[in-house]
């Protein structure tokens, strides 16, 4: 693949896919997940080497910023639709049918900045953007855990 942006997406799809495949199994609730910090690293990385090569106008950058406040708001929506419980004495956590929706039109959102900024930008940022929600969606995992009283077990 020589096209960048067909690139982009093919690691889009295959994170994606891996994203949504590991929220619809039953795992242990984590305080604190690295994958969500790592997916920020590297897409923070492609995107700073994206604007050294095409500058972005002030419009660019806020709907790219709008674009990250529309994630982590389907974030903390997305965070209530997983299930939590108690397996002997860890917290568990799994997504439902509706967790996954919520993916698909979190990430379609975030594509959507691509018709109104320069070409080829939402594929670049969203590292950055699985990044940014997968964290909110933790946090917020961790504080309705902890609101329930399963916290410290």
């Amino acid at each position: 693949m020589d096209d960048p942006t067909a690139t982009n997406l093919a690691v889009t799809a295959v994170v994606l896919l891996w994203l949504v495949s590991r929220q619809l199994v039953e795992r242990p609730l984590r305080e604190r997940s690295p994958i969500g910090l790592v997916l920020l690293t590297i897409g923070a990385v492609e995107t700073g080497w994206y604007v050294t090569v095409h500058p972005l106008s002030w419009g660019d950058g806020a709907l790219v910023v709008a674009s990250l406040a529309v994630g982590v708001l389907l974030a903390a929506v997305r965070a209530f639709t997983v299930r939590l419980s108690v397996r002997g004495d860890r917290i568990v956590r799994r997504g439902t049918p509706l967790t996954a929706a919520l993916w698909g039109v979190g990430l379609g959102q975030h594509f959507l900045i691509d018709t109104g900024v320069a070409a080829g930008l939402g594929a670049v940022t969203v590292l950055v953007y699985f990044g940014v929600v997968l964290l909110a969606q933790q946090l917020v995992l961790v504080r309705r855990a902890a609101a329930a009283g399963l916290a410290g077990r």
